[in-house]
Protein backbone atom coordinates (compact mmCIF):
# COMPACT_ATOMS: atom_id res chain seq x y z
CA UNK A 1 0.00 0.00 0.00
CA UNK A 2 1.02 3.45 -0.70
CA UNK A 3 0.92 6.73 1.31
CA UNK A 4 -2.12 7.96 -0.88
CA UNK A 5 -4.21 4.36 -0.65
CA UNK A 6 -3.39 4.66 3.38
CA UNK A 7 -4.50 8.64 3.08
CA UNK A 8 -7.46 7.76 0.77
CA UNK A 9 -8.85 4.52 3.79
CA UNK A 10 -8.12 7.25 6.73
CA UNK A 11 -10.33 10.02 5.38
CA UNK A 12 -13.09 7.98 4.50
CA UNK A 13 -12.93 5.90 7.71
CA UNK A 14 -13.03 9.33 9.68
CA UNK A 15 -15.88 10.82 7.35
CA UNK A 16 -17.92 7.77 8.56
CA UNK A 17 -17.36 8.08 12.00
CA UNK A 18 -18.09 11.77 11.50
CA UNK A 19 -21.15 11.28 9.67
CA UNK A 20 -22.12 8.51 12.11
CA UNK A 21 -21.11 10.83 15.12
CA UNK A 22 -23.40 13.20 14.22
CA UNK A 23 -26.43 11.31 13.49
CA UNK A 24 -26.09 10.12 16.91
CA UNK A 25 -26.05 13.28 18.38
CA UNK A 26 -28.65 14.34 16.20
CA UNK A 27 -30.91 11.65 17.46
CA UNK A 28 -30.00 12.20 21.17
CA UNK A 29 -30.92 15.83 20.87
CA UNK A 30 -33.84 14.79 19.33
CA UNK A 31 -33.36 17.04 16.78
CA UNK A 32 -34.34 15.02 13.24
CA UNK A 33 -37.35 13.32 12.06
CA UNK A 34 -40.43 14.77 12.32
CA UNK A 35 -40.50 18.49 10.56
CA UNK A 36 -44.62 18.91 11.74
CA UNK A 37 -47.91 17.80 9.94
CA UNK A 38 -46.71 18.99 6.83
CA UNK A 39 -43.89 16.61 6.90
CA UNK A 40 -45.30 14.08 4.22
CA UNK A 41 -44.94 11.17 6.37
CA UNK A 42 -48.51 9.96 6.07
CA UNK A 43 -49.12 10.30 9.92
CA UNK A 44 -46.58 7.61 11.11
CA UNK A 45 -44.16 10.13 13.00
CA UNK A 46 -44.70 10.23 16.20
CA UNK A 47 -45.66 14.53 15.92
CA UNK A 48 -48.53 13.84 14.13
CA UNK A 49 -49.86 10.50 15.97
CA UNK A 50 -50.63 12.88 18.90
CA UNK A 51 -52.57 15.55 16.64
CA UNK A 52 -54.56 12.63 15.58
CA UNK A 53 -55.27 11.54 19.28
CA UNK A 54 -56.37 14.95 19.89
Amino acid sequence: MNPLDIAVIVIVCVAFVGVAGWLIYRKVKHKGGCTGCDCGCGANCPHCKEKDKK
